[in-house]
């Protein structure tokens, strides 16, 4: 699948919301890489990765290999993979990104099935988050 068709996908949705929603107060939280204070439910908030989903299908879903980044960082300024991998060092430790970069080289078939498991399960999980946080993008 192209990145555009994962980014649209359910099982981005939820996934993405869930890492947004787990490292915040509940609406604002800090970009990893430049500590800007974003809230989480508006559109220059995103949710980055260490290894980029063109480097690797295998870890996209993966909660160590993405972490909160504005629109800025994210899109124009590539991420910057030096400050986001500190950032995951810290909060995950050192042999969890080590392990990140070995599953990078595992094959994985993104198909619309496999798409849709991931989404049950992360909308599971971003559901069970929202009792303890709520949930900011619901009108």
């Amino acid at each position: 699948m192209k990145p555009k068709q994962i980014y649209a996908s359910t099982a981005w949705k939820y996934f993405s919301r869930y890492v947004l929603l787990f490292y915040s107060d509940g609406l604002y939280v800090k970009c990893f890489t430049s500590g800007q204070i974003l809230q989480i439910n508006k559109a220059n908030c995103h949710c980055g990765h260490l290894i980029k989903v063109t480097e690797s299908a295998a870890t996209i879903f993966d909660f160590t290999n993405v972490g909160v980044q504005s629109l800025s960082e994210n899109r124009y300024h590539g991420g910057r993979p030096d400050v986001m991998q500190r950032k995951l060092i810290e909060i995950h430790g050192q042999k969890a990104i080590d392990l990140l970069y070995i599953r990078k080289h595992n094959i994985c078939h993104l198909d619309n099935f496999t798409l849709t498991c991931i989404a049950i399960e992360w909308k599971a999980k971003f559901n069970e988050l929202c009792k303890t946080k709520g949930n900011p993008w619901k009108k």
